[in-house]
Formats: structure tokens, C-alpha cells, sequence
């Protein structure tokens, strides 16, 4: 099991590597054009408020979900809490820093630049975000992880800040992976 999060860490590096070569030497662009910066303080305030709120609201949402229709904690978010500490830390930091490049950055800006509507783009976005993620996390975790996009997809909207997202990111993960299994 572990092997198996660690491989899925290691492709989403490598995805990102190749992304990065090719906006850097393929389409002769700065990592900025992906939203790849350094946020100002008020962005990484945004962020980490986004990633409280995004947290709060996905708990409700999903309390409400198992209540009314009786689900159960996915088998992903289980196999995840087994795995030692430094791995969770590992695939927490992996998703927190790939997928933001992987399915915020790169795809809203482009998308925006062929549509000329970034709403398009970031509604492309999150959807693929989330059927991705649907096989692994079920309807249970689509739920919270469709709240959690929407608030991810809005920081990048706001603030075109990859990093920012990062941000957002990082504080859902790490209350919902890490802390929130913890003390239950």
C-alpha cells in the first residue's frame, strides 16, 4: 500500500516536471503565465482563510451527506490514515503542491486564453478535478472534495496565484488528512 502512494507521488512529480519543460522551453513562457509566484501577503492570507472556510464547509456538507444517506468514510481516506506519518506528510505535500500546478494553474490559464472566459476554464477545471478524484474517494468524498475545489478554484480565480491555492490547499489537506483523523 504504501508503494502504491509513493509511485502515484513520484508520476505527479514527474507530470510536473514535464509540464514545467514544457512551459518554460516548449512554449518559451515564464512559470508566471501558470500563476506560478510568489502570493503577496494578503493572497497567502486568502489562502489559508479559503482553506479554513473550504474545511468548515466541507464538514458540513458532508455531515449532513452521511446523515441523510448513510455513507461511510471512504477506503482512500482510510488506507491514507494506516500509512505512517512521514508517508502521509509525503502524499499530503505531493497533492498539496502537483495538483494545484496540475489542475489549477496550467489548465485555467489556458483554457481562458483559448476561450477568453476563465470561468470556462476554471469550470473545465474542477470538474475533471473531480471525476479524477470520484474513483478513489466515491460519493462519499466527493461530497467534501467538490466544496473543497470550489474554494480552490475561486482562490485561483481571485487571484490568479498558484501559490496562493497552495496555500488553500495545504490547510484542507493537512486538517482533513492529517489532524482531523487523528483526533477522531
Amino acid at each position: 500500500m504504501t508503494r502504491s502512494f509513493l509511485a502515484n507521488s513520484l508520476a505527479s512529480w514527474l507530470l510536473v516536471a514535464v509540464l514545467l519543460v514544457i512551459v518554460v522551453y516548449w512554449e518559451q513562457r515564464r512559470l508566471t503565465s501558470i500563476g506560478l509566484r510568489v502570493p503577496s501577503r494578503r493572497e497567502a492570507a486568502v489562502g489559508i482563510g479559503a482553506g479554513l472556510g473550504g474545511v468548515v464547509l466541507g464538514l458540513i456538507a458532508i455531515g449532513v451527506a452521511v446523515a441523510t444517506l448513510q455513507l461511510e468514510q471512504p477506503e482512500t481516506l482510510s488506507a491514507i490514515n494506516r500509512l505512517s506519518l512521514p508517508v502521509q506528510i509525503t502524499i499530503v505535500a505531493t497533492a498539496v503542491i502537483t495538483e494545484e500546478i496540475l489542475w489549477r494553474g496550467y489548465p485555467i490559464e489556458r483554457l481562458t486564453e483559448l476561450t477568453g472566459n476563465i470561468w470556462i476554464g476554471a469550470t473545465v477545471s474542477g470538474v475533471v478535478f473531480l471525476a479524477v478524484h470520484y474513483p478513489a474517494w466515491g460519493l462519499v468524498g466527493a461530497i467534501p472534495q467538490a466544496v473543497f475545489t470550489l474554494v480552490i478554484v475561486g482562490v485561483y480565480v481571485w487571484s490568479r496565484n498558484v501559490v496562493a491555492c497552495m496555500c488553500t490547499h495545504g490547510v484542507i489537506n493537512t486538517l482533513t488528512i492529517l489532524v482531523l483523523p487523528a483526533l477522531l
